[in-house]
């Protein structure tokens, strides 16, 4: 019997098959491979600049609940910087934001002007309070139904997030994921806080 000599590249070909096929099939393996983008420096959000006579878009009506009862109303935020996430625990890009969202909330959670709002977008307020628990994250979770969050928030996909001003004025907008415990970053949105 005769057998062909097995070369590097045959390996490396099958290597990478095998790893598209996991990539393609698993949303943790997807989410990973994004937070090492995000770790090496890709995908820093925009900070915006803004230029004299740019109108500000006034945020929606928007009405959320967390598993405990605890409401927030968007349009009785005046005078705080809402920072508002909506996500899924089935999205990769959601997953692999997620850790650099938490990190963003540790270091800003002291300041009384900045609200965290992070909402499941499928509304299963249960099933996603308890995965936040078990990966250690600590920001608040809140769902509200299509009546109370509008879907021009979110409606060209999810991950997007959304900074509200203290006016009520949606002063970032970044939809898909994002590196935000930045210093840049978080420099933006405490200056916001820190306004008048």
């Amino acid at each position: 019997m005769n057998f062909k000599k097995i070369t590097w590249s045959q390996i490396s070909t099958v290597l990478m098959v095998i790893f598209l096929a996991v990539y393609l099939y698993s949303a943790r393996m997807k989410s990973w491979l994004i937070m090492g983008l995000m770790m090496i420096g890709f995908f820093k959000p925009d900070i915006p600049k803004s230029k004299p006579g740019d109108k500000p878009e006034p945020a929606p009506a928007m009405l959320v609940q967390n598993t405990n009862g605890k409401t927030i109303n968007l349009q009785q935020q005046k005078g705080k910087v809402v920072f508002i996430n909506f996500w899924a625990t089935w999205c990769p890009p959601c997953l692999a934001e997620l850790p650099s969202i938490n990190s963003l909330y540790e270091k800003v959670k002291a300041d009384t002007n900045i609200v965290f709002v992070m909402v499941d977008v499928d509304n299963n307020l249960v099933k996603s309070s308890q995965f936040l628990k078990d990966k250690g994250y600590t920001f608040p979770v809140y769902g509200g139904d299509e009546s109370h969050v509008p879907n021009s928030l979110f409606g060209e996909g999810i991950p997007t997030t959304l900074v509200v001003n203290k006016q009520g004025n949606v002063v970032f907008r970044h939809l898909n994921r994002a590196e935000y415990n930045d210093e840049k970053f978080v420099r933006y949105i405490t200056n916001l806080a820190a306004q008048k």
